[in-house]
């Protein structure tokens, strides 16, 4: 069975961005861990145009 690594203040988004504030090495409540495209917002839903005959109708 293998053991997992302790997470550390270095593998967090925060501390890799450059946006942690917070002294010392403790993991925080905060912690989020570093993977590629996980704290990334969605992306927009694209515009439909709506049809013309709709609009001069109302």
């Amino acid at each position: 069975m293998s053991k997992k690594a302790k997470a550390t203040c270095n593998d967090c988004y925060f501390r890799c961005a450059g946006l942690c504030a917070l002294p010392g090495e403790a993991v925080c409540p905060t912690f989020r861990m570093q993977t590629p495209g996980r704290l990334v917002p969605p992306q927009q839903p694209r515009l439909v145009p709506r049809p013309l005959a709709a609009v001069s109708a109302a």
